[in-house]
């Protein structure tokens, strides 16, 4: 089996990614702060659009952010260990299924592997992997019973 855990320095070296997960959604916070400054034009919503401003400005700058997955051709990434140098790399054609499940306060995206192992990963949105996930590893999805619309 090609698939193995690996410090993040010796992953190989390659092209950008098409498609990397980010932990902070910083389009979403945008938006926001750009909504924000639209409220500050209107006087009965003023105090409301300079919050969002302060928010998302905070949010933007000086929340931390990192990389969750990275989807490349061959492989994809998982950045899910508590040391920050180690990664798992999954190779395409060793993923036997995968299923998103949803939780209160944080969902999980479990990916099986022809080993009988699995590898699992917290995320806040299935949005941000569907379409990597449906291209590279297509008809491989498992379905909860109890299903989310996205």
């Amino acid at each position: 089996m090609k698939s193995q855990v690996l410090k993040v320095r010796n992953l190989p070296a390659s092209e950008t990614p098409p498609r990397i997960v980010h932990v902070k959604p910083v389009l979403a916070m945008a938006l926001l702060g750009l909504l924000g400054i639209c409220f500050l034009f209107f006087q009965p919503m003023a105090g409301i659009g300079a919050i969002l401003v302060i928010v998302s400005v905070f949010s933007i700058l000086l929340m931390p952010d990192r990389v969750l997955i990275q989807f490349f051709p061959d492989y994809l990434v998982l950045y899910n260990h508590r040391d920050m140098d180690t990664c798992t790399m999954i190779y395409w054609d060793e993923i036997v299924n995968w299923q998103y499940e949803y939780h209160p306060s944080m969902d999980r995206l479990t990916i099986h592997l022809v080993n009988g192992s699995s590898e699992s990963i917290e995320l806040y949105g299935k949005r941000a992997i569907q379409r990597s996930m449906d291209q590279y590893a297509a008809g491989k999805e498992i379905r909860s019973a109890r299903r989310k619309d996205i």
